[in-house]
């Protein structure tokens, strides 16, 4: 099923000329949503919609009205979605991906919105079933596991800031060279779940480096082999991704949703940027990897830095 509301977004897309349709965190919330067990992102079920729904609203808003350099826009976007995300009280960080897409790719269409709040609606819709016919393990609904409820207000906006700093450090960098897959919106989804005070998959980089970078390659490859050799539809190697990505969390035993994410934004990245893209998201990778460890590795769960 994961991989089926994959097919269907990119079918549509392509079928009505519309590739703003193309959202890669429905990869990344289909599985966290359905596949996995118990669900990373803790919290009432209506944040799977709404989250990424007002976060991606309002990347569309920076785009028409707040047309600045693409590094105040991406700094203007995290800043709303934190926000959001603290107001809301919600965890799901694929909502940061929402709101700096559209930035990335210039997108100011409003299929975007649309295609993004019918996609987490039908996904939030399949988690409150699978879990009301027992096929998933009940996830409770306070959000009781995200970081600004588990800390006091200033730790929260601390954590906050920490990922802002960093965010806008490589941002700069990306935005200078112009490599901007470097931040490639579904990476700073990665950063932001690896920097969660219990994040246990930490404690593994060289797995989170392989996935991260095995998923951008096996999207580019694919993509180029079925839909610009084969000339074959591209709901084909979108398909072909994903399940790469699943096979590849069962090789490493390893669960992290992003990842999904990262195999499906070549569809709608320009082809002269394709083969940049696997290296981009390599370096990306090893920065925000170590810069998680490094600087977020010592923290409790309550909390604290040791």
């Amino acid at each position: 099923m994961a991989i089926l509301i994959v097919v269907l977004m990119v079918a549509v897309a392509a079928y009505t000329a519309q590739k703003e349709m193309i959202f890669p965190e429905v990869a990344a919330l289909a599985f966290g949503a359905w596949v996995m067990e118990v669900t990373p992102w803790k919290g009432a079920k209506l944040n799977l919609w709404l989250s990424p729904t007002v976060a991606a609203l309002t990347g569309l808003l920076i785009v028409r009205f707040f047309p600045y350099s693409p590094y105040l826009m991406i700094a203007a976007s995290f800043v709303l979605v934190a926000l959001q995300l603290s107001l809301m009280r919600s965890s799901v960080m694929p909502s940061i991906s929402a709101a700096i897409l559209p930035i990335i790719l210039h997108c100011n269409s409003w299929y975007y919105p649309l295609s993004v709040c019918a996609l987490t609606g039908i996904i939030a819709a399949g988690h409150y079933w699978t879990e009301r016919f027992g096929w998933r393990v009940h996830s409770a609904e306070p959000c009781c596991e995200d970081i600004m409820c588990r800390v006091n207000v200033s730790s929260g906006f601390i954590h906050w800031g920490k990922l802002f700093a960093v965010v806008l450090v490589v941002a700069a960098v990306a935005v200078k060279t112009n490599w901007l897959f470097l931040i490639a919106p579904p990476l700073i989804v990665a950063f932001a779940e690896l920097s969660k005070p219990d994040c246990s998959i930490r404690k593994n980089p060289v797995k989170v480096f392989l996935l991260l970078s095995l998923a951008a390659f096996s999207g580019v490859f694919w993509l180029y082999l079925i839909n610009h050799v084969m000339l074959w539809p591209i709901w084909i190697p979108a398909a072909l991704s994903v399940l790469s990505v699943f096979l590849l969390y069962h090789l490493l035993n390893l669960h992290f949703p992003p990842a999904a994410a990262i195999a499906l934004l070549p569809l709608i990245i320009q082809e002269k940027s394709l083969w940049v893209y696997p290296l981009s998201v390599l370096l990306g990778s090893a920065v925000f990897i170590t810069i998680s460890a490094v600087w977020f590795g010592k923290q409790e769960i309550i909390g604290v830095k040791i």
